[in-house]
């Protein structure tokens, strides 16, 4: 068996900033998501409008899990 153990948190943040931090995470997977829709929705056309919203909204859905890891080696 292995001896797994936690390593303990030195500074807990404080409950405001963790909430901002969820909801602007949640806003920008969201309005990736929406993105991506719209993106989609377009279809194939002359115009890149369909293309550059699909790949911004792919890009908020990375930086929506991407921004919380952010300083995560010093938590």
């Amino acid at each position: 068996m292995t001896n797994f153990q936690v390593a303990h948190r030195d500074k807990q943040e404080p409950t405001a900033a963790l909430l901002v931090r969820v909801i602007v995470c949640f806003a920008l997977f969201a309005g990736g998501l929406a993105l991506i829709g719209v993106g989609t929705a377009a279809g194939p056309s002359e115009d890149l409008g369909g293309a550059v919203a699909f790949v911004g909204g792919i890009l908020l859905v990375g930086l929506a899990f991407g921004l919380p890891m952010l300083g995560a080696h010093e938590r």
